[in-house]
């Protein structure tokens, strides 16, 4: 069974900061969307390579210009590719605060 995530729809869900969401994730071309809502699913690089039938290097690629088109620059403290998806998933994630401490307890 295959489930896909679509960015909410404008306006759905109140939250701080949405317009500035909405203006960064509109800066992101098709491609770059695609591989945004790939990312989101908890799929691999190499898994989106193989679905979207391109090279790794292209999907790497198009992650990094999805970090810099959303302004996550590189930082050892981060994970960009965490931050790119709740900036994709924005009001949806904002009831996960309570997963931060389990992951760290975890890890």
């Amino acid at each position: 069974m295959t489930t896909t995530l679509s960015p909410p729809m404008s306006g759905a869900l109140p939250a701080f900061g949405s317009t500035h969401r909405e203006d960064l994730l509109n800066q992101l071309s098709p491609r770059e969307m695609e591989v945004l809502t790939l990312m989101a699913e908890g799929r691999s690089n190499r898994a989106i390579a193989e679905q979207l039938l391109v090279e790794l290097k292209t999907v790497e690629t198009h992650v990094g210009r999805v970090f810099a088109k959303l302004g996550l620059n590189e930082d050892r403290h981060e994970n960009r590719r965490v931050l790119a998806v709740l900036t994709f998933l924005g009001p949806w994630s904002s009831g996960t605060d309570h997963l931060v401490g389990l992951a760290a307890r975890s890890g």
